[in-house]
This record gives structure tokens, sequence and C-alpha cells, in this order.
């Protein structure tokens, strides 16, 4: 994963996400030298819709019965 400053992504957004989209590469985005966001290939992610419907790998949590207890 390569890291970028935010003002680097903002100078090219569209290039960053083209190589996200095509290229699968992923960024680390910081400011004032700290982590403040993650750029990833939609594959690379499990969205949980509001109907619980999952797009991409199960958590393992999914549908467990915790308790309060994790």
């Amino acid at each position: 994963m390569k890291t970028i400053t935010l003002t680097e992504f903002r100078a090219e957004p569209g290039e960053r996400i083209r190589d996200v989209h095509k290229g699968g590469q992923s960024f680390l985005l910081t400011k004032a030298g700290k982590p403040a966001a993650k750029l990833v290939p939609v594959d690379d992610v499990t969205i949980v819709a509001l109907d619980g419907t999952v797009r991409g790998e199960m958590p393992v949590t999914f549908r467990m019965p915790l308790d309060g207890h994790y």
C-alpha cells in the first residue's frame, strides 16, 4: 500500500481513483504525517446494506449472538 498526503491526492484525485479501480492499488492518505483515510478497491471490502444483504466476504461475527461481549 502506497502512502500519499492529502495534498498529493487533491492534486490528482482522478488519477489515484483510476489506479485503484483499474490497477487494484491501495493508498493510505495522511494529513500532518498521520493516517487520515484509506483508498482501497471495492472488492477488498465488505459492504453490509441496511436491508442486511452483504457484498464481499462475510464478516466472521456477522449474525452471531455476541450478547454485548466481543
